[in-house]
């Protein structure tokens, strides 16, 4: 699997994992541990890789320049989440300790989704594209 594959599944299965552990307050175990070691393993690929994301040529301005720094904050908003999920889980935390860094979570995935489907009808740049499974591609 190439880490472009790789980043997928975990960019979705982490969206997938944080909407299943809202859906049940801070959800059951198994959910939450597998949203910590997706989210862990996703941020380690970055931590060691850097980042995939790149702008786009026809992004220009300030959000071209805005552009690694949301990302970078949707990082951080990940590792608050995973951290805090984990504590709580390894009992360092009180068991609701992660609802709150996983409400900001979505709520950042939530802005990060509309400027992409920004990106990708305004400018037609392909944005989603780039983060879709294949599969999806005919859709858009």
């Amino acid at each position: 699997m190439t880490r472009r594959r790789l980043t997928i599944l975990l960019h979705w299965s982490v969206l997938l994992l944080a909407l299943m552990m809202v859906k049940g307050g801070t959800s059951d175990t198994y959910i939450r541990w597998a949203f910590v070691l997706a989210g862990g393993l996703w941020l380690g690929m970055t931590a060691l890789c850097g980042m995939l994301c790149k702008p786009g040529p026809k992004l220009q301005g300030p959000l071209r320049n805005a552009y690694p720094w949301m990302h970078r904050g949707m990082y951080a908003l990940l590792t608050l989440a995973v951290t805090t999920n984990a504590a709580a889980l390894l009992h360092f935390a009180p068991h609701d300790t992660g609802w709150i860094p996983l409400l900001l979570l979505l709520a950042g995935a939530a802005f990060h989704g509309l400027f992409h489907f920004w990106r990708h009808n305004v400018l037609y740049d392909g944005a989603l594209r780039a983060m879709t499974p294949r599969f999806v591609h005919k859709i858009l």
